[in-house]
């Protein structure tokens, strides 16, 4: 057996695996506790439940098998989706092979293993085996090399240490190694490779371009790098870490006393629903109890009125009873004296018989039906609705108090407050990622007001309701006058058409945009859908419809169709086909009284604002029912006449409070957050976002559109997500503010090696962008689907957009220099998906459009000035 086989392994990538495999050794803090501590699944894949077969990490952090991601994504897809966590993660031209190795699943595994292998009783035909004895011909191996981590054999140990090679390794026994002894040495002795020089050891740390390198990359490009020992740099950034676990360590401590603070604030709200619960039994009891009482005293009263009645009745009847007796007596004793007396007592009893008749015949046996045609009827007269409103009003409200923690919560949340951003970072959550906003002013400001009453151009005959297409024009439908206007996004009117089908005027009411642009708009009882210039394209529904009154457009550029007349809503393809229906009529989780307007999210969510029951509700794409919220009132999360409703990027939702003359914004889970416009709105009727965060709306009466900025989209540099503040294509926006305090040359080009040195990139992008003073700053995130930017009827400086130029190529998948200019442009290449785009601003600023590796949101990047 030769000795030089024992230095065979020098390839990087197996030099890379190997210290991989050292350092995740040499993180246990004993081999003889791994067993304990290691449990068996954190080594098990969750989607085939196996142990881990080539561990594949994402950006969230969860390591799953390639082969199960493989299987798990669609073919052809861009992006994976989290199975656990549900983030996405866009995927590299090389697919699913493309994502980051997890070598410390795969060494810890591989670890566990061996120790399972050592503390294993049979010894002949599972033990660990010699990794330098020819294969046919392996033997059990006995004893570690520490410095090359083999195991080896007997006879392979007597070879090693007279090689001159390795002739200064430490070789240890099996039971040594295992009890863990030897854990501190192993650190000392552990190495890291060169990734560009083959079988260099890496022994110096470049602080410029942050990696490890060896002696001769100092003179192929670091010469003039800032450079420490590797050794000091991993003790630096042990201590950073140390200092990290030790915040850390102390909030967990804190979290733990929150957690246990918020079950018992749990408990507190509980018992305060009981009680508030158990007043409103109470109160509603005294209503009951009133009500029941004058329920008795009305039926009282009744019986009282019926038996007076009765009495009257029986009276008559009595009467009725008596004259007919009488009359038919002296009937039956005339008609006899006729038949059988004798003329003179016919003639005798002649004035007494006809005086008694005439009596009997003239005389009403009931005044009360003499000369009548009518009786008296008990009739209960009431006012149900206004009753209902009474006791409605009366009967009790709920509102919310502001209540003071106790002194031990606020002491837990002030020491939670020390660890977390300043109070003016806004925080969401959006799919599992935490987006950030930092709000500079709370002011909701008027930049632009359009239309007016009127029959000219650009003016309205009735409330106008309106969308905005992908180059932000505000595009009308005018009800009464049977029109479809286009406005530019400085306000100007541009174009309109009539909205005739086949010589019948069509009377627009919702209107909605494709992803092609093209015009949806429903007419009372169809949809039609028009191009930019006007040429119809398709109509449906015809028959099914009742009465239209809202439409949106979802990311799967599905129609969603609200009818208020037959209370329920539809969802369509582009082209009419029916996908689905669902509500009905009524008060409930799944029913809608009045569905005014409806908006869809992110998630194909379909939100509606049902005008009759003052709320919103929120529904699957399939119709099932996810939550409501909303009452009628003038307080914080109550509507007085919710109509125009749409959602941000974070699937925020906005709703135009009419009757309330706001509009306020809630979260996802329907939590309200605040009103985000109140002054100068006079009944705002339909509302939209521009796709740079502008809000457009439209106010009742006043038959105008106002444009007002936001503040939560004001600061358009503000990062967008935790995915970008960690990527390392993002960087703090404000460079100019910041130019004095940091020392933007070597920060740009350490994000830029940062990026380049990852698994993900080949050596040979490190050696093409070595020099370059260049990166992408990361600025607004619109995660609406991918469109042109430019508008079919009109030029780009129409819009507030920055023109578009065409998109640089480049025939690798790499990051390429495109020109040693003053400004020199990068664009990342090879990304499938999106489109790309560069735009240069008034002030020279270059801009590129498209969509950043490291990020899931589509963004608009600016180039930083190199130096």
């Amino acid at each position: 057996m030769s000795p030089t086989r024992l230095r065979t392994r020098s390839a990087p990538d197996y030099n890379i695996f190997k210290e991989n495999i050292r350092f995740a050794g040499h993180m246990m803090a004993s081999s003889i506790d791994l067993l304990t501590k290691i449990n068996d699944e954190f080594l098990t894949c969750q989607i085939c439940f196996e142990t881990y077969t080539r561990p594949k990490s994402l950006n969230c952090q969860h390591t799953f098998c390639l082969k199960c991601l493989e299987e798990y994504t669609p073919p052809n897809s861009t992006e994976v989706i989290c199975p656990t966590c549900r983030c996405e993660q866009p995927l590299t031209p090389q697919g699913i092979n493309g994502l980051k190795d997890n070598f410390f699943i795969s060494s810890m595994s591989d670890m566990l293993k061996t120790v399972k292998e050592i503390r294993s009783e049979d010894k002949d035909g599972t033990s660990l085996m010699c990794d330098t004895c020819d294969h046919d011909n392996r033997k059990v191996a006995i004893s570690r090399c520490l410095d090359c981590t083999d195991f080896l054999c007997t006879e392979c140990s007597t070879w090693h240490i007279r090689t001159k090679l390795t002739r200064h390794h430490k070789i240890v026994s099996l039971t040594e190694f295992e009890s863990g002894i030897h854990n501190q040495e192993l650190k000392s002795r552990a190495k890291i490779y060169c990734m560009i020089h083959d079988g260099e050891v890496a022994k110096i740390y470049c602080q410029s371009c942050q990696c490890p390198i060896c002696h001769e990359c100092v003179e192929c490009g670091h010469s003039r790098h800032r450079r420490c020992s590797l050794k000091e740099e991993v003790l630096n950034q042990g201590h950073q870490i140390e200092n990290l676990l030790k915040t850390a360590r102390e909030k967990t401590d804190v979290l733990r006393t929150l957690q246990t603070t918020l079950k018992d604030l749990k408990q507190v709200k509980k018992n305060d629903r009981e009680n508030v619960e158990v007043e409103i039994e109470k109160t509603c009891e005294v209503f009951v109890n009133a009500i029941r009482k004058r329920k008795q005293e009305l039926i009282d009263e009744l019986h009282n009125m019926h038996a007076t009645e009765i009495k009257h009745i029986n009276a008559d009847e009595d009467s009725v009873e008596m004259q007919l007796s009488s009359l038919v007596s002296c009937m039956e004793f005339s008609r006899k004296v006729l038949e059988y007396g004798t003329p003179k007592e016919v003639l005798g009893l002649n004035n007494q018989m006809t005086q008694i008749l005439h009596q009997l015949l003239e005389t009403h046996p009931a005044h009360t039906y003499h000369k009548t045609e009518e009786t008296d009827t008990i009739n209960f007269d009431t006012n149900a609705d206004a009753s209902v409103r009474v006791i409605r009003d009366n009967l009790g409200k709920l509102h919310i108090l502001k209540t003071a923690f106790d002194e031990q919560v606020n002491k837990v949340l002030r020491q939670l407050d020390s660890f977390c951003a300043s109070d003016s970072a806004l925080v969401l959550k959006h799919n599992g990622k935490v987006h950030f906003h930092r709000e500079e002013s709370t002011e909701t400001k008027l930049v632009l007001q359009l239309g007016k009453q009127g029959i000219a151009e650009g003016e309205f005959e009735s409330t106008p309701n309106l969308a905005v297409n992908s180059v932000n024009e505000v595009i009308t439908a005018d009800y009464d006058g049977a029109k479809i206007q286009i406005f530019d996004p400085q306000g100007n009117f541009k174009d309109s058409f009539v909205t005739e089908v086949n010589k019948r005027m069509c009377k627009p009411a919702g209107i909605a945009i494709l992803h092609n642009d093209d015009i949806a708009v429903c007419c009372e009882d169809q949809v039609h859908i028009w191009t930019h210039e006007g040429k119809s394209v398709i109509g449906f529904g015809k028959g099914l419809f009742g009465n239209c009154s809202s439409i949106a457009v979802d990311v799967e550029n599905r129609i969603i169709v609200a009818d208020v007349g037959k209370h329920c809503i539809f969802i369509h393809t582009d082209d009419g086909k029916l996908v689905t229906q669902f509500g009905a009529q009524g008060k409930g989780e799944s029913k809608l009284v009045e569905p005014r307007y409806v908006a869809s999210d992110s998630q194909c969510n379909v939100i509606v604002s049902d005008g009759g029951d003052c709320s919103v509700k929120k529904f699957t794409a399939q119709g099932e029912f996810l939550l409501s919220f909303g009452a009628e009132g003038p307080e914080r999360g109550q509507f007085q006449g919710p109509r125009g409703i749409c959602t941000d990027r974070h699937d925020n939702i906005l709703v135009a409070d009419c009757w309330n003359h706001r509009v306020d914004i809630f979260t996802p889970d329907g939590c309200f957050m605040r009103h985000i416009a109140t002054d100068s709105l006079h009944f705002p009727w339909c509302i939209t976002l521009t796709t740079n965060g502008k809000l457009v709306l439209s106010e009742d009466y006043s038959w105008s559109v106002k444009v007002f900025e936001l503040p939560e989209y004001r600061n358009s540099s503000s990062m967008s997500s935790m995915e970008e503040i960690i990527s390392p294509t993002a960087l703090i926006p404000d460079f100019d503010q910041l130019a004095g305090q940091f020392d933007l040359p070597n920060l740009l080009s350490n994000k830029v090696s940062w990026w380049l040195t990852s698994p993900n990139h080949h050596d040979s992008d490190h050696q093409q962008m070595n020099g370059i003073h260049n990166t992408i700053a990361t600025s607004n995130v619109h995660p609406k689907p991918n469109r042109s930017l430019t508008s079919k009827k009109s030029s780009s400086s129409d819009s507030d957009l920055t023109s578009v130029l065409q998109p640089v190529a480049s025939p690798q998948n790499h990051i390429t220099p495109v020109a040693q200019q003053t400004n020199e442009v990068v664009t990342p290449n090879g990304i499938h998906g999106s489109s790309t785009s560069l735009s240069s601003s008034s002030s020279g600023k270059v801009s590129y459009s498209g969509k950043i590796p490291a990020s899931n949101d589509q963004a608009i990047v600016g180039i930083v000035n190199g130096t």
